[in-house]
């Protein structure tokens, strides 16, 4: 790890926090592990430094339950799997002796679509919702992209590509040095997120827990905090409004709850991390920034957010993805590539997963 032992560790970045975790785990000596969600914010070479990791413990008679919500790294390290659902024990078999079409309908009690694979390619004279040219900081450099209506354009890199912090930048999170974006034709705001959410930009940012919720809140109070400008008059928000249309939001996310005045805190990760969800699509945004949307969450949730993102593409929102999760680049009509600040490759919808991770890993364009 290249992190600082004097750093502290609010200070890092959320991937570095991760892989210090693990690093604690890992250095008691333990001879049984429990990892949870250990891969939830690790790009695919921090992934495969830990599995080769715990490869090397497994051989030395260090036993590890490994909870995860990704099907790929089930197969790659575990040799049982035990799938729970509801809180109750659904199924334990070998590995290999459960082909994946199996375990997904064991994780979400049904046989899941891939609905939003083998649509309609985005017609070329869509109007151009987002467009950005010679964007720079210290993270990326000389981009230029655009973003029709009813696109869907994923960012792929590494952790340390640039990917976030550009998406973080139209959503107001970050001020670039150089550059300029136009959003349905007129300049987006950098460096304020009040006036990106004016402008029409809906975000659902990397970590929903320090980023996305307020803990200490309801699932309604959550799910309205963009828009309560539109539930209310001269600064004061009604109560009705606003639990009439929290209920709106819980209906339309499928969010599992008790109602608008559960805490936020009770929920499940899939179910808070759909809250998040609805707070970004309440104001009906032109521009979608999603960051990760569906790390940590069970198989269901994740094809229900997916589901909510093809939604907003059929309705001619702009949608902009980061992901780590090929999953969800596939439902993108374009991938666009960066490798230390730049963007080095671009991909259209059917790409090769080979093809992809070569682009990342910067195998293709030295």
């Amino acid at each position: 790890m290249r992190v600082d032992p004097g750093a502290r560790t609010s200070e890092l970045k959320v991937e570095d926090r991760q892989m210090v975790e693990i690093a604690r785990a890992l250095s008691f000596g333990a001879r049984f592990i429990v990892l949870d969600e250990p891969t939830a914010q690790l790009d695919n070479r921090e992934i495969e430094r830990l599995f080769t990791r715990m490869r090397a413990l497994q051989d030395s008679g260090v036993t590890f339950l490994f909870i995860s919500h990704h099907l790929q790294e089930v197969y790659e390290v575990c040799q049982t799997v035990t799938v729970l659902r509801d809180a109750r024990w659904i199924t334990t078999a070998p590995v290999a002796d459960l082909p994946r079409a199996a375990l997904v309908e064991a994780m979400a009690g049904e046989s899941v679509t891939e609905s939003g694979l083998g649509r309609e390619p985005v017609a070329a004279h869509a109007p151009v919702v987002l467009e950005a040219h010679g964007l720079g900081s210290g993270a990326y450099q000389d981009i230029d992209l655009t973003v029709r209506g009813g696109e869907v354009v994923g960012l792929a890199g590494s952790s340390g590509s640039g990917k976030v912090e550009l998406a973080e930048s139209f959503a107001g999170l970050h001020t670039p040095t150089g550059g300029s974006a136009r959003l349905d034709g007129r300049a987006l705001p950098f460096g304020d997120v009040r006036a990106a959410l004016t402008a029409g930009v809906g975000c659902v940012p990397r970590d929903r827990h320090e980023q996305g919720l307020v803990a200490g809140m309801t699932v309604g109070d959550n799910a309205t905090l963009s828009v309560l400008d539109r539930l209310g008059r001269h600064g004061f928000v009604g109560t009705g409004a606003r639990r009439g249309f929290a209920r709106e939001l819980i209906d339309r996310l499928g969010i599992h709850t008790e109602g608008p005045e559960q805490p936020v805190s009770d929920l499940s990760g899939g179910n808070a991390q759909k809250v998040v969800m609805a707070r970004a699509l309440a104001g009906d945004p032109r521009l979608l920034v999603l960051i990760n949307p569906t790390a940590g969450v069970d198989v269901k949730s994740k094809q229900s957010l997916l589901a909510r993102m093809d939604s907003a593409r059929e309705d001619g929102t702009a949608v902009l993805v980061v992901s780590d999760e090929l999953d969800d680049l596939r439902r993108c009509d374009r991938v666009l590539v960066l490798f230390h600040g730049r963007i080095v490759a671009e991909h259209r919808a059917g790409w090769r997963d080979h093809e992809l991770i070569a682009s990342i890993e910067g195998v293709d364009h030295g």
